[in-house]
């Protein structure tokens, strides 16, 4: 019974992780090179508050995520299973993505307008793709 719960809020923080990270890559995404290197004020409080929302929600959600998910590999013994050696680099590879999106936006906002890298506008599609992956490998486990 206490599996099924962790299990489930395991979930519940990976749903909070990557609406957040897709949040992150879709904003990130948007973002336009300011010529002036000035922002708009209103471009400047959405940025803010999303670096505040990441901060304090998005966060928190991957590192519960991370430690509730080595607890459910230990307790059901899944460490060296073939779908969770192939489902830990896709989750590696996305709380990477997760860094370089935070980073990106915060750049942006504190260096006024400074441009985003070409590939980052594919980050939203990388990252329901990754979560896509993850999805299959921990329901099918081949």
């Amino acid at each position: 019974m206490i599996y099924l719960w962790l299990k489930g809020l395991h979930l519940a923080m990976v749903l909070t992780w990557v609406g957040g990270l897709v949040l992150l890559g879709v904003t990130v995404a948007a973002l336009r090179p300011v010529k002036e290197a000035v922002l708009l004020p209103h471009e400047k409080r959405l940025a803010t508050a999303l670096l505040r929302w990441d901060r304090r929600v998005t966060t928190p959600a991957m590192l519960a995520a991370w430690a509730l998910g080595i607890g459910l590999a230990s307790w059901g013994g899944w460490f060296g299973a073939l779908w969770l050696s192939a489902k830990l680099p896709i989750v590696v590879g996305l709380s990477g993505l997760h860094g370089v999106l935070s980073a990106t936006l915060r750049r942006h906002v504190e260096q006024a307008g400074r441009p985003a890298p070409a590939w980052i506008r594919h980050a939203p599609l990388i990252a329901i793709v990754g979560v896509a992956a993850i999805a299959l490998l921990a329901v099918v486990k081949p």
